[in-house]
């Protein structure tokens, strides 16, 4: 069995240390180096040529952001970051992420996080399957998108019709290239679970609603979408539509060992919308949305999943296109015309 070589970087020694024994729990990977900031990162990587990398986003010296550019221009690896949320540090993560790092984990408390072996399933379940995705194609630059932040228009009808999107590892980028490209008169409200830890979701959508011409934003309760809408769910809790087609939100267990999952919110929107749908899944691991594609279909909705030649990981899109319901199978830089096509013939 190959074993993994891991280099940890955090400016924390305690959090060195308790993210090294969680990685050397598991004989699949081995911890050959730490490092207390970016500059020092970018040397160990030199030096110990890891597989992986952990990742503390803010730090000293050289902070994450550019280590991780420096790091993936010697060789393209999963890096997972480790980090605590702050609407500055949420930012940079998430510029990392369009950058080529592979996902991100969240410190549950705060940067020096003695709970932090809380994450240890989800640390490991992320590494391994970094090793296994096409991390070059995460590294290839996104398209040139305009800023777009300025005012929006707010004479729109309420969404009669909806797009459901799936996403996980790799959906930021899908996401940052599909989204910009649907325009602000689509016949339709857009709703997308993307699986990102709960400090992340706002500024992820701040980010997405500068760059497009849609309405984007965090998700919150009683919210009524128009057309042109595009709610992404809040991170830690589920998406639900009420039977008037009405946002929600749930506290509810995590589903897939997910929270917010996409199944629950497919589910739950076809209760209004009922065969008004367009299901899409996106790259990611595990299975979420390939229920929620089921009920779609057999309410009369349509489905899309990412391909396997543009996903990073080809977990929910695989496990979709499994249940026979799946429609059309795009790549990336297809999946927004579509959508568009498939909004036009809804009535």
């Amino acid at each position: 069995m190959r074993v993994y070589r891991v280099l940890v970087v955090d400016d924390s020694l305690l959090m060195r240390q308790i993210i090294k024994d969680i990685v050397n729990s598991d004989k699949s990977f081995i911890v050959v180096g730490e490092a207390a900031d970016g500059a020092e990162a970018i040397e160990k990587f030199r030096q110990l040529d890891p597989d992986i990398v952990t990742l503390d986003i803010e730090m000293p010296k050289i902070n994450g952001l550019i280590s991780l550019q420096q790091m993936l221009r010697i060789k393209p690896v999963p890096v997972i970051i480790i980090s605590a949320y702050s609407k500055a540090g949420s930012k940079i993560a998430l510029k990392a992420l369009e950058f080529g790092a592979f996902d991100i984990v969240e410190k549950p408390s705060g940067s020096i996080s003695m709970d932090i072996a809380r994450k240890k399933d989800e640390i490991l379940q992320k590494m391994a399957c970094g090793i296994k995705a096409d991390i070059q194609r995460l590294i290839n630059e996104i398209s040139e998108v305009e800023d777009r932040s300025g005012k929006k228009s707010e004479k729109r009808d309420r969404a009669a019709n909806l797009v459901a999107i799936a996403s996980s590892t790799g959906g930021p980028k899908s996401l940052m290239d599909i989204i910009p490209k649907i325009h602000s008169n689509i016949n339709a409200g857009i709703a997308v679970v993307q699986h990102m830890p709960s400090g992340f979701t706002k500024s992820f959508s701040e980010r997405m609603n500068s760059l497009s011409h849609l309405n984007v934003f965090e998700s919150f309760d009683n919210c009524v979408l128009k057309n042109g809408d595009c709610a992404i769910a809040q991170g830690g809790m589920h998406m639900v539509f009420d039977e008037d087609g009405v946002i929600h939100h749930s506290d509810d267990p995590p589903y897939h060992s997910v929270k917010p999952a996409a199944d629950i919110m497919m589910l739950s929107a076809v209760k209004h919308f009922k065969g008004r749908i367009i299901g899409v899944v996106l790259t990611g691991m595990g299975k979420d949305g390939s229920e929620g594609v089921f009920i779609i279909n057999k309410m009369g909705g349509t489905n899309i999943a990412e391909s396997k030649e543009t996903s990073v990981v080809f977990g929910m899109p695989k496990a979709a296109i499994e249940t026979g319901k799946v429609d059309f199978v795009l790549d990336r830089n297809r999946i927004a015309s579509k959508i568009e096509e498939l909004a036009d013939e809804m009535d």
